[in-house]
């Protein structure tokens, strides 16, 4: 099992294919395995780094309550040294969209190209819906601490139009780190990033699934604020898109990579 030891922790990582590097990041609670249609299909000719962030799968603890994005980011930038890439397309989804954008704020000489995939930029509410979807998800983040048992019949209700995906996420609740991915949810709350996106000078593609109204706004108001970026939508889709709709995510992201010449 490849383990980089990086910033006093360890993380987790596997590498297929050659050529150009592309650098997935997972969505909350997930593992490097949500990406296993996109390593089959772009192996062929990218270099697919898929790992764990601190405090996910088989990587190190994460201990602290405090600049958990951040403190991610500078692991994925070791990671980098450690495997000896210069400059990678990094996309990232939901959470990982979020740890992407924190990424390429810190870390702009290492980024070619970004991918943003059903995440946000920042969770200020907008009108008094948002208002309290943001209140519900703040209040509700302790729901990741419940046993997996209490967890799976939400899941498979949200889910129930996407056999891949729940396959995919039951096993990813089954083994989550609890109170880690609590701190992470707590972490997300507070993002606030979108002041920040215009210094983002790489090409960028927003993905958002159109299942849900709140993602779509989400990221409708992340890819305005991000100077070369556009943003394609997906029917039928929700968080991860890559597995609600792999097919097109991946026709999507292709396009994304011949477009900026990224092979």
């Amino acid at each position: 099992m490849p383990a980089a030891a990086v910033n006093g922790t360890s993380i987790y990582y596997e590498i297929q294919g050659e050529g150009a590097p592309l650098v997935l990041l997972p969505g909350l609670g997930c593992t490097h395995v949500m990406w296993d249609p996109q390593v089959a299909r772009f192996a062929d000719d990218h270099r697919i780094v898929t790992f764990d962030p601190r405090g996910v799968g088989k990587s190190g603890r994460l201990t602290s309550w405090r600049d958990i994005l951040s403190q991610q980011a500078d692991d994925l930038a070791a990671l980098f040294d450690e495997l000896g890439i210069d400059r990678a397309v990094v996309c990232g989804v939901s959470y990982g969209g979020v740890l992407a954008q924190r990424f390429a704020l810190d870390y702009p000489a290492r980024i070619s190209g970004l991918v943003v995939a059903d995440s946000f930029s920042d969770t200020r509410p907008r009108s008094v819906g948002a208002a309290a979807q943001w209140l519900l998800l703040y209040l509700s983040g302790w729901a990741w601490l419940l046993p997996a048992g209490m967890l799976m019949p939400a899941i498979r209700r949200q889910y129930r139009r996407w056999p891949l995906a729940l396959s995919y996420l039951e096993v990813d609740i089954r083994q989550l780190r609890k109170l880690e991915t609590t701190k992470v949810r707590y972490a997300l709350n507070g993002v606030s990033y979108t002041s920040e996106l215009d210094r983002i000078s790489c090409p960028t593609l927003g993905i958002v699934g159109t299942a849900s109204p709140a993602l779509l706004a989400y990221m409708r108001h992340l890819t305005a604020a991000i100077p070369k970026s556009r943003l394609a939508e997906v029917p039928d889709s929700f968080d991860p898109s890559n597995l609600c709709q792999p097919e097109e995510f991946d026709r999507l992201l292709a396009g994304f990579l011949d477009e900026i010449g990224w092979r």
